[in-house]
């Protein structure tokens, strides 16, 4: 067997094409997230990706997407990556300990795997679900079976058309809009976000900002980038930026004008990106993990995903993990706030080192969580941007 670590830009394309065979095999891979088009883009704007591969003679078996510091491994893309992971041919039996082990690193950390073949599931420390919205029959039906299961949430949904109509006036829905006014504006949105609720700014580093841009621009059918609009007149009142795939679009970064709040721009975004989406020949609407309150509204159904980390059998990788048994061990005390507040620490400095690149950028970003966290300088409440309803 061999296992190596190659930059993208040294793979052949033959070994590409074999990547995109692959997981193309694997119904649950669509996602624009596990094509060779988006860790291109990232490796284009990051000088830490690489992507491991292993297999059996000359014929790979895995390709695995990283960005790596010292001696361990992030996904590519990370935080950005919404779903990442090992991409391993269905006939191809391998220990994925062995592989990390022969790659010469010790660790490598995953938020947000899909596992049909159940091969990370003895690393997983956490689990949760993806919505799905299969639009494939149209996105009438999502809103049919809305007005089935929710029919609370289907009655406000026609108040608030109603309260737009008569106190805005007609709204415009763009699609596919080229405005670099209306990408920064919803770039700042996001930004203004993080601030507001506390959170690290994952698009403060220029990378991620470039890498989304560059996705914009993306003629790749496997990985393109999409902002949609919805305007009163020439005013923007909100904006989303997805990722798609061929024939799935993956809900990426939404956000709105707070000024609109109480029209919930976000659900009247949503309505629209989904009616045009299945006009335009997309099958399947993914909304990622997290968020449910508002998904759940959307979702046909749901698919597993897990949080796993993957240790090699070396000394310093032991000690690491004794480490970490104890962190969750806090977060498992049974009392709240410490219970909370370690979990809250792990999961932000986890976002904080695979967002900044030096080590400046993570003290800093250290600094500001353990300020917030303690409520030193917190922000001011404001709507969040990331939540749909009003």
């Amino acid at each position: 067997m061999f296992c190596e670590l190659r930059k993208f830009g040294d793979l052949s394309d033959a070994q590409i094409a074999r990547w995109d065979e692959i997981r193309s095999s694997l119904g649950g891979y669509r996602s624009p997230f596990f094509s060779p088009g988006y860790t291109k883009t990232v490796s284009e704007v990051r000088r830490d990706v690489w992507v491991l591969i292993a297999g059996e003679s000359d014929k790979i078996d895995l390709i695995w997407p990283l960005q790596i510091s010292g001696k361990s491994g992030d996904p590519a893309g990370a935080p950005f990556c919404d779903y990442h992971g090992p991409i391993v041919h269905s006939d191809w039996q391998v220990d994925l300990r062995d592989i990390v082990r022969r790659s010469g690193l010790n660790t490598i950390r995953m938020t947000g795997v899909y596992d049909p073949q159940c091969r990370l599931h003895d690393f997983a420390s956490e689990f949760d679900g993806a919505f799905i919205a299969d639009i494939s029959n149209g996105a009438d039906a999502i809103f049919d079976f809305q007005q089935k299961e929710f029919p609370k949430h289907a009655k406000k949904m026609r108040r608030l058309a109603r309260k737009v109509e008569r106190e805005i006036g007609d709204l415009t829905f763009n699609f596919e809009s080229k405005s670099v006014e209306d990408f920064e504006q919803l770039i700042a949105w996001k930004r203004q976000q993080y601030l507001s609720t506390g959170r690290h700014d994952v698009l403060g580093p220029e990378w991620s900002r470039k890498m989304i841009f560059r996705l914009w621009e993306s003629d790749d059918p496997t990985c393109k980038g999409y902002l949609h609009t919805l305007k009163h007149g020439d005013r923007l009142i909100a904006a989303e930026f997805n990722l798609t795939c061929r024939s799935t679009i993956h809900g990426w970064i939404p956000a709105y004008d707070p000024e609109f709040a109480a029209f919930a721009p976000g659900y009247l975004i949503q309505h629209d990106i989904l009616k045009e989406a299945y006009t335009r020949g997309f099958q399947m609407y993914d909304l990622g993990v997290s968020a449910g309150h508002y998904k759940k509204f959307y979702s046909s159904y749901q698919i597993p995903v897990l949080r796993a980390t993957i240790r090699s059998s070396s000394p310093f990788s032991r000690f690491g993990q004794a480490g970490e048994a104890v962190w969750h061990g806090l977060e498992g005390s049974g009392i709240p706030k410490i219970s909370h507040l370690a979990g809250q620490v792990r999961r932000r400095y986890e976002v904080i080192r695979s967002a900044e690149t030096s080590l400046s950028g993570r003290v800093k970003g250290v600094v500001q969580a353990a300020k917030f966290a303690a409520g030193v300088g917190s922000p001011a409440q404001t709507p969040s941007l990331e939540n749909r309803e009003a």
